[in-house]
């Protein structure tokens, strides 16, 4: 299934904006701090909207209040992790490529997005709200779907590395000549020059 997504990978290693990402420390730094900000307000406002339909946040306020008055924050911090997460793939394409927690990463974001439209939204803002039961599964799965997605997002950055038992055949290999990205077919996996 990844080697589906190699030409993706080798067209962002090789874009402008993946190279000069790349070769610069400072901007690798920012392009993480600001997807951690986007991350954070991101999870942080579904987070308060989650702990109040489980009974344990604003019990002042209904959860359609909280998460009508949170909603351009969610958005914000979606809209700030769509835009920085990509730039900072095009920086990192070959530890991402082989990183199982990248995928695992991207599987459940993709969960966790479809998850927050289709039910928690619709749940949160209904009014009269939900049977108590319902609400608190629904803040629970919440809560764990995002949290998988930024435990997955820290793994890339702790171990990096593939757990999968039998390294793919085929590897993409960053080889810089000419500004080109180069796909090159080994046995071993891939090593990446440190920063």
């Amino acid at each position: 299934m990844r080697d589906a997504f190699i030409p993706l990978f080798a067209w962002l290693g090789s874009t402008t904006v993946g190279m000069t990402i790349r070769s610069s420390a400072a901007l690798i730094a920012l392009t993480e701090i600001i997807h951690l900000v986007g991350l954070a307000m991101l999870i942080g406002t579904i987070l308060m909207t989650d702990m109040t339909l489980m009974g344990l946040g604003f019990r002042r306020h209904p959860a359609a209040r909280i998460a009508r008055e949170l909603a351009p924050w969610t958005a914000a911090g979606l809209i700030v992790m769509l835009v920085s997460g990509p730039l900072i793939l095009s920086s990192e394409v070959l530890k991402c490529f082989e990183s199982s927690f990248f995928w695992m990463k991207m599987s459940a974001l993709v969960v966790a997005i479809a998850f927050y439209f289709l039910v928690h939204r619709p749940v949160a803002r209904a009014d009269p709200p939900v049977r108590a039961w319902r609400a608190r599964l629904v803040g629970g799965l919440s809560i764990a779907l995002w949290l998988a997605v930024a435990l997955a997002g820290k793994m890339i950055g702790i171990y990096g590395d593939d757990l999968r038992v039998e390294p793919a055949p085929f590897r993409v290999r960053m080889i810089h000549s000419v500004g080109q990205t180069v796909l090159a077919s080994t046995g071993r996996p891939a090593k990446t020059s440190p920063r």
